[in-house]
C-alpha cells in the first residue's frame, strides 16, 4: 500500500516494480531551494535519470511520472515542483515502489500553521527548524508564532529574562529557512488584547483599559483574561506602533496579523459604559490604516467582530484578511458564511488541542479541524490556519502536537481527507514511522477526557489565591484506570525502538506525566492512594527534555506548580 500525505488528486499504480531505490538529477536547478530540497531524495550515480521542469505559473500543482526509465517533475512553478519532490520523498520511503503517475494540485491556496511561542516555551531555533521541515514535508506554505512579550522589544526590558524571548537574528534566521522551504513566515503580534506583561510594568499600567485590576488568579489565567489597552488614549497607538517597527521588518512576508481577539476588559473596564463595538473598531481601524501604508495585508482574528458585525464593513474593502477561528468539534457554520456574504476573505482556524495537556486531545482535534475546513470549503475561504496554542506554560510537546498539524495540512490540500483507519495508517507510516503510532497517541490522549493539565493548574492556583476556579478530578476509579493505561504504554514503550524514536521518548515522558497529574489531583480531592510516581523524578526528566529544545523562558514556573501541589498534599 502507497502512503502518501497529503493524498494526491489523481494516482495511477501500475503493476511493474521498479528496480532501483535511487535517482539520478539529470541537470542542476535555477532554483537554489529546489537543489536543496533534492538533496533529501536517495541520490547515486546509476538511479533512476530525474528532470524537474517548472513554469513562472503562481500554482502549486505538479505532476510526477515515475518508471524504471526515468523519473519526471513538471511543477506548474517553483512550489510546485518543490511539492512534486516532497511527493517523491515520501514514495521512497516504502520497500516495495511500482511505476506509478501523479497529477496534483491544492483544494485550497493557504495552509498554516500558528505556533504558540509565548505562553511558557520559546523554542530553540533547532526546534522550529525541525517544526518548519514537517510542514514543509506535508506540503504547508504558511507559518505564524503567537508573540506577546516574547521577543527582545525594547518595551519588554524587564520581563523578557522571567519570560524568555526570540532576538531578531534568530526571527530572520527562521525567515530564510522558511523561506528555503517555500513556506510564508507571517508575522504576528498581540496588538490590542492580551498585553498582561507590557501593561503591568510601572511606566505602561496607565494604559490598561481596567485601570481597576487586582490579581485573582495565577498569572496564566490574568494573562488571558487581561490586559486590554485603552484605546482612546494616543499613547496606547504610540506604544503598539512601537512594536510593530521593530518586529515588522524582520520578515520577508508582506503580511502581517495584529491578532485583536477576546479584548474582554472592554465590556469591564474605564469605558464600560460605552459602545464595545465602537471602541473596537476605532483602534483597529487606526492600526489597519497604519501597517496599509507600510504595503501589507492585515491579517485578524474575527472573535470580536462577530460579536459586533455591525462594524464589518468600516474596515477597508481590500487588504484585510479575516481569521474565523473556533475549536470545538461543533462548529458555528454561520459564523463562516456570514462573511461568506460580506464578500470578506477569512481563512478558517481551527486548533491541534494541545494546551489541556501533555498531549495533544485527538479525539477533539480531529473533529474540530475536519468540520471547520469542511465548512470553510463550501463557503469560499481562502485556506486554513491550524492553531497549536500553549496556555498554562505549554507543557506539550512539539512532537505531541504534530499528528493535528499534519492532518490539518492533509485536508487543507485534499478537503476530502478524513482521519479513516488508512489516514492513520499514512501517518503511522510517514510521521512516527510505526504502524502503533497514533494507537499510543490516542491512548494517552484519551485519559485527559477526565484529567488535564489545566485542572492541575486550577488545583495550584487555589493553593494561592483565595479566589477559587472550579475543577473536577477524576473519580477513585478512573484514577486507578489512568494509572494502569499509561504504566502499561510505558512498559511496551520502553522495550520498543522506533525509527522515529524521538516520539517514541516524547510518549514515554507524557505518560509518566499523566500519572503523576492524575495522583496529584487524587490527592488535591483527598482520596486515599499509594504513588506509584515521583514528582521530583519525572520534573527531571520533564526540565531535561524542555531545555534541550526551548530556552528556559517560563520552564520554573511550570515546575512550581507540580512541586506546590507535592508539597502541600503529600502529607
Amino acid at each position: 500500500m502507497l502512503h502518501l500525505i497529503p493524498a494526491p488528486k489523481k494516482l495511477i499504480e501500475v503493476a511493474i516494480l521498479l528496480k532501483k531505490k535511487s535517482l539520478t538529477l539529470m541537470s542542476e536547478l535555477a532554483d537554489s531551494r529546489l537543489q536543496i530540497a533534492i538533496e533529501k531524495l536517495p541520490l547515486s550515480k546509476d538511479g533512476i535519470p530525474l528532470s524537474i521542469t517548472y513554469g513562472n505559473q503562481t500554482g502549486e500543482g505538479y505532476t510526477l511520472t515515475l518508471t524504471n526509465e526515468k523519473a519526471e517533475i513538471i511543477g506548474e512553478s517553483a512550489q510546485g515542483a518543490f511539492y512534486g519532490i516532497q511527493t517523491l520523498r515520501q514514495i521512497f520511503t516504502h520497500d516495495e515502489i511500482t511505476e506509478l503517475t501523479i497529477s496534483d494540485t491544492p483544494d485550497m491556496g493557504y495552509r498554516g500553521f500558528y505556533h504558540d511561542t509565548t505562553r511558557g516555551k520559546v523554542p530553540k531555533v533547532e526546534t522550529l527548524k525541525m517544526l518548519i521541515d514537517q510542514m514543509a514535508y506535508y506540503k504547508l506554505n504558511s507559518l505564524q508564532f503567537y508573540v506577546e512579550h516574547s521577543f527582545d522589544f525594547k518595551e519588554y526590558a524587564g520581563t523578557k529574562e522571567k519570560t524568555g524571548y526570540f532576538t531578531a537574528e534568530e526571527i530572520k534566521e527562521l525567515d530564510d529557512y522558511c523561506y528555503e522551504n517555500f513556506i510564508e513566515f507571517i508575522p504576528s503580534l498581540s496588538c490590542f488584547g492580551h498585553l498582561f506583561e507590557l501593561l503591568e510594568q510601572p511606566e505602561y499600567k496607565h494604559l490598561r483599559e481596567l485601570d481597576t485590576f487586582e490579581q485573582e488568579y495565577m498569572t496564566w489565567w490574568e494573562r488571558m483574561a487581561h490586559h486590554t489597552i485603552d484605546p482612546t488614549n494616543p499613547e496606547s497607538f504610540e506604544l503598539i506602533k512601537s512594536l510593530i517597527d521593530q518586529y515588522m521588518p524582520l520578515f520577508r512576508s508582506n503580511k502581517f496579523n495584529i491578532c485583536c481577539d477576546e479584548t474582554f476588559d472592554l465590556q469591564i473596564g474605564r469605558h464600560w459604559n460605552q459602545n464595545a463595538g465602537n471602541l473596537y473598531i476605532e483602534f483597529v481601524k487606526k492600526l489597519v490604516a497604519y501597517l496599509q501604508s507600510k504595503g501589507k495585508t492585515v491579517m485578524m482574528w474575527a472573535d470580536i467582530l462577530l460579536h459586533h458585525p455591525e462594524v464589518i464593513s468600516e474596515l477597508p474593502a481590500d487588504g484585510v484578511e479575516y481569521l474565523n477561528w473556533w475549536y470545538e468539534p461543533e462548529i458555528h457554520e454561520n459564523d463562516i458564511e456570514l462573511f461568506e456574504k460580506m464578500k470578506k476573505p477569512q481563512i478558517v482556524c481551527p486548533a491541534t488541542w494541545s494546551w489541556e495537556g501533555v498531549v495533544e486531545w485527538v479525539e477533539k482535534e480531529e473533529g474540530n479541524i475536519c468540520n471547520m475546513i469542511n465548512a470553510g470549503y463550501r463557503h469560499g475561504a481562502k485556506g486554513v490556519l491550524n492553531t497549536n496554542w500553549g496556555d498554562f506554560g505549554n507543557p506539550c510537546t512539539i512532537e505531541l502536537a504534530l499528528y493535528g498539524m499534519v492532518l490539518g495540512g492533509a485536508k487543507g490540500w485534499t478537503v476530502a481527507t478524513e482521519p479513516t483507519d488508512e489516514f492513520k495508517a499514512d501517518v503511522n507510516h510517514l510521521l512516527y514511522e510505526n504502524e502503533k503510532g497514533y494507537h499510543y497517541l490516542r491512548t494517552l490522549s484519551d485519559c485527559q477526557k477526565d484529567l488535564r493539565f489545566t485542572f492541575v493548574a486550577n488545583a495550584y492556583s487555589n493553593t494561592l489565591f483565595t479566589k477559587k476556579r472550579l475543577f473536577d478530578a477524576p473519580s477513585p476509579k478512573r484514577v486507578e484506570e489512568i494509572r494502569t493505561i499509561c504504566k502499561n504504554v510505558m512498559d511496551e514503550l520502553s522495550n520498543q525502538t522506533w525509527k522515529q524514536d524521538e516520539f517514541r521518548k516524547q510518549m514515554i515522558i507524557s505518560a509518566e506525566g499523566i500519572i503523576v497529574m492524575d495522583e496529584l489531583l487524587a490527592k488535591v480531592a483527598d482520596y486515599s492512594i499509594e504513588r506509584m510516581s515521583d514528582t521530583k523524578a519525572w520534573l527531571e526528566k520533564f526540565s531535561e527534555d524542555w531545555l534541550k529544545k526551548n530556552k528556559k523562558s517560563e520552564l520554573d514556573a511550570v515546575m512550581d506548580i507540580f512541586l506546590t501541589l507535592d508539597k502541600t498534599y503529600s502529607k
